[in-house]
């Protein structure tokens, strides 16, 4: 009787030892998706790209991206990678539409899908705050607008306005913390033909007079303001900023699409 029970637990004990196998053997199989991120699609002009950690035991064969934006089907986007790191990319959508993805790793015989992310176009504000008049030269016909934030901003859409008239709205572009734009008048335009034709403003620029140049939001909201309501000297080169983005406004050396010369013996007056 007792050799009947040692044999039957034996056998039994064998035959939990094959499954556990056949589990752990199946868990090593299937991939570990994890750390998944996504870019902000903060306008209709942002396509968003996802990263995610993907790893296995066994070779990957397959990482998929799967999304729905709004109403639509969904469809899939290839992910590739190396080092575990892979991405793909959600094409653009419109302002306000929902986009739904996961995504789904393959190895051979297994697929692991990942939960649900979504988010929503335009749902972020942007922050157009870190934006500033940063340079004027009336002699080079040139103006100067600089990113004065630590955050990228999205530039489409944003204003100038020289003595009350709109003479320049921005193309679609970013512009990273401690870069520059530079826009020239279009009066000196065949002097410039290698520049970007969308970085022209549409005036003049005189250094001998007084003059208001206005940098606005999409919305219509004032940013910042060069406004010279009393002329005292003519500028010999620029009214810059020093330094850069937050200071006072002096009469400084020429410096387009560089930090402006920190000379600041000379202070322009005449400001509003």
């Amino acid at each position: 009787m007792n050799m009947k029970k040692i044999a039957l637990f034996s056998a039994l004990a064998l035959c939990l030892a094959g499954f556990a196998s056949c589990v752990e053997d199946k868990v090593y199989d299937v991939a570990s998706v994890s750390e998944i991120k996504n870019t902000v699609a903060y306008t209709e002009d942002d396509a968003v790209t996802v990263t995610a950690k993907i790893s296995a035991l066994v070779e990957i064969t397959k990482v998929e991206l799967k999304y729905k934006a709004g109403s639509e089907s969904e469809k899939t986007v290839a992910m590739t990678g190396s080092k575990n790191e892979y991405s793909g990319t959600i094409p653009a959508a419109a302002v306000g539409t929902k986009v739904v993805y996961h995504i789904e790793a393959s190895t051979e015989g297994n697929t692991m899908c990942s939960q649900e992310v979504s988010y929503t176009v335009g749902e972020v504000p942007i922050d157009y705050t870190g934006l500033a008049l940063n340079e004027l030269n009336g002699n080079d016909k040139f103006i100067e607008i600089y990113n004065k934030g630590k955050e990228e901003i999205r530039i489409k859409g944003i204003s100038l306005q020289k003595d009350g008239k709109d003479v320049w709205t921005a193309p679609s572009a970013i512009l990273r913390p401690g870069e520059f734009i530079l826009l020239y008048s279009t009066d000196v335009q065949a002097d410039h033909a290698e520049h970007p034709a969308d970085y022209f403003f549409g005036s003049g620029l005189s250094a001998k007079k007084a003059v208001k140049v206005e940098l606005f939001d999409p919305k219509g909201s004032s940013l910042d303001c060069f406004n010279l309501v009393n002329f005292v000297k003519k500028a010999s080169a620029s009214y810059s900023r020093v330094p850069d983005g937050t200071g006072d406004w002096y009469f400084t050396s020429a410096t387009p699409y560089a930090k402006n010369a920190n000379e600041t013996s000379d202070k322009v007056e005449g400001l509003e």
